[in-house]
């Protein structure tokens, strides 16, 4: 073989090296990282993230608050109310776990209050503040259920 003939055999072998594509898995979000996208999303009032969040008939309770509702037009509706009553609102994780497909959050809510207080007496630019627990189910990448715990009288002490 000449000298070109080898060359050209190099040449070849790298490039379908060079070439050859790996197989890698599909990168699959943990659940904790969703959650931790959640609540960012909230805190930016971007209702839009919502949708490639939240699983289609995904569930979002806020016991305080009597709310409970499924799929994310329900919960949009829910984060709107809360931005009018609150704009200026910080939902700040302080602790997590992570269980398999199970999230669980420890965290504090502040805000500036304008609208009824739990006497359901009008409150103008009211501080709140207080600390609250959420457990979330996390199922192919989006939120199944989203649970929130917190004491609704303790934020307007």
């Amino acid at each position: 073989m000449t000298k070109w003939a080898y060359a050209a055999a190099a040449f070849l072998t790298t490039s379908l090296f060079a070439c050859a594509v790996e197989k890698k898995p599909p990168v699959i979000s943990s659940g904790k990282t969703v959650v931790e996208a959640y609540v960012r999303a909230w805190n930016q009032h971007d209702s839009v993230a919502l949708d490639s969040i939240l699983s289609p008939d995904a569930i979002h309770e806020d016991i305080a608050q009597n709310f409970r509702g499924k799929g994310s037009a329900e919960v949009v509706k829910f984060m709107r109310g809360a931005v009018a009553v609150e704009p200026d609102f910080k939902w700040q994780v302080t602790n997590s776990i992570e269980e398999g497909r199970y999230v669980a959050l420890e965290w504090t809510w502040t805000a500036t209050h304008t609208g009824p207080d739990p006497a359901n007496k009008s409150v103008k630019n009211k501080r709140i503040s207080g600390r609250g627990a959420s457990f979330a189910e996390v199922e192919n990448g989006k939120i199944k259920r989203f649970t929130d715990y917190f004491d609704m009288a303790s934020l307007f002490r």
